[in-house]
């Protein structure tokens, strides 16, 4: 069966609805998967989706392909993929596959495949899994698998409730941006006895809003209006699969994710002085400045929460983040993301603290920061392009430290005193990252106005894709 080689990302499979994805291909797919499980001595496989049109079907049609090798597979339904991980330890299953396309728009699908507990195919995995669905060198089973459906919401609410009991009624503004955690995460916070102000929670899979992405500047400006016309303690936004989040203080300001990384690494390191934590490439000098001023190990990593995931298995961080949201806390929960644990442990600081948001970000190093900028790339042609760019940052910056090596992965930082520029290509789609802060406002548009200049001079970059490019 032909499949677009270019869906086999470097941590997870996404491609466009009926032209990348059928259910032929998926169920294909589901076959691929099966035989890679049976080939690593796992028999069976945690089924989850997001709200997407197709996840249903997907679901059911890579169910299918993988109880043809012989997998028994336990459909969890509709969930948040934090809920998804959780349940693999809570069922004590290795494999999974959860349908999602994450931020991706809604002509998009996708899935993410497990392989261990809190840990998902990446890199060599993923060609692996591309490897068998190409050559169709499948391990058919004289003995179909069975598919059970079950329900276990309730039990992974119960299981943070516990970890997390609050007892300050919080004022919460959620922004869902019509999609998964709009009908999951008001229910579990009302839970908590939090005052819950829905925003956009009702699901519509066409996605109205936009793409539900909390590192966009659109969703989070709305959410921040949402929070100072109710008087609101914080607020919360999410992805389509509710891994990452945003927030915005009671100030109605933005915080950024980095930022947001430095105060959940002051919490960790209460709790565990000395600790390593581990952030990715595209995070501000704050999160670095922060664990150093708090006794923490910093330790920089290739953007991607499998990569950084996958790190950790070697350095034991005892909480990991990333500018997109993603935090892993893994001395104190497991070594995967979950947005609604995130969310409670961030009330669980404020109210620890007895501070407001506000004051707590107030009192943390200040840098001027742009927001994570997407312009359009081609697959083919975006590694190559980081070569270059590279070189030039090389050229203009010969007293700056220039990383391109493994810590960044798939691009470039640049680290002066004052401030640093980070350009990375996707793993996820067709486009490149662009991330820069400085310490003063004069720096800071220097820095713009220089990364505007060299992005306008490669003929490869595509201008009719971008994500608050306003910012440049």
């Amino acid at each position: 069966m032909k499949i677009n080689p270019n869906i086999f990302r470097g941590y997870d499979l996404r491609g466009i609805v009926d032209k990348d994805l059928t259910l032929e291909i998926v169920e294909h797919l589901g076959k691929a998967y099966g035989t890679y499980l049976k080939n690593h001595n796992i028999n069976k496989a945690i089924l989850s989706r997001d709200c997407r049109f197709t996840s249903p079907e997907y679901s059911v049609a890579m169910i299918k392909g993988l109880n043809w090798v012989g997998i028994d597979t336990v459909d969890i339904g509709m969930n948040l993929v934090g809920t998804f991980y959780w349940a693999q330890y809570y069922l004590n299953i290795k494999g999974g596959v959860f349908v999602t396309a994450s931020h991706n728009p809604a002509e998009y699908n996708g899935f993410k495949f497990a392989i261990d507990f809190s840990e998902t195919l990446v890199a060599e995995g993923i060609q692996k899994l591309r490897q068998i669905a190409e050559q169709e060198n499948f391990e058919p089973s004289e003995k179909l698998g069975k598919n059970k459906i079950i329900d276990i919401k309730q039990d992974y609410f119960n299981d943070i409730l516990k970890r997390l009991p609050l007892t300050k009624k919080f004022k919460i503004v959620i922004d869902a941006s019509c999609a998964t955690a709009g009908v999951i995460a008001p229910e579990f916070l009302r839970r908590f006895d939090c005052e819950v102000i829905e925003n956009n929670c009702e699901i519509d899979p066409s996605f109205p809003m936009g793409t539900p992405d909390p590192t966009e500047n659109i969703v989070a400006k709305r959410l921040s209006q949402k929070v100072l016309e109710t008087k609101a303690d914080v607020g919360f936004s999410y992805d389509t699969d509710g891994d990452r989040i945003g927030i915005v203080d009671n100030l109605g300001r933005i915080i950024w994710n980095d930022v947001l990384l430095a105060l959940f690494a002051i919490d960790v390191l209460d709790n565990h002085p000395n600790s390593k934590i581990m952030f990715n490439t595209l995070c501000s000098k704050v999160v670095s400045d922060t664990i150093k001023k708090y006794g923490g190990q910093p330790f920089m990593w290739r953007t991607g929460h499998s990569f950084l995931k996958k790190k950790n298995q070697e350095i034991k961080a005892a909480f990991i983040g990333e500018l997109s949201g993603h935090f892993f806390f893994s001395e104190d929960f497991y070594n995967h993301d979950d947005g609604l644990y995130s969310t409670v442990r961030l009330l669980s600081y404020l109210e620890k603290t007895n501070q407001t948001l506000a004051d707590i970000i107030d009192a943390l190093p200040k840098y001027i920061s742009s927001p994570e900028i997407k312009i359009g790339c081609a697959d083919e042609i975006k590694v190559g392009l980081m070569v270059k760019i590279a070189e030039k940052l090389r050229t203009d910056f010969n007293q700056a430290e220039i990383i391109d090596d493994e810590r960044t992965g798939d691009g470039v930082r640049m680290n002066l005193s004052d401030s640093m520029i980070v350009i990375r290509y996707s793993q996820n789609g067709p486009y490149l990252t662009i991330k820069f802060e400085a310490s003063t406002q004069e720096k800071y548009d220097q820095l713009k106005d220089y990364i505007n200049k060299l992005l306008h001079s490669y003929k490869e970059i595509d201008w009719s894709f971008g994500v608050n490019v306003e910012s440049l």
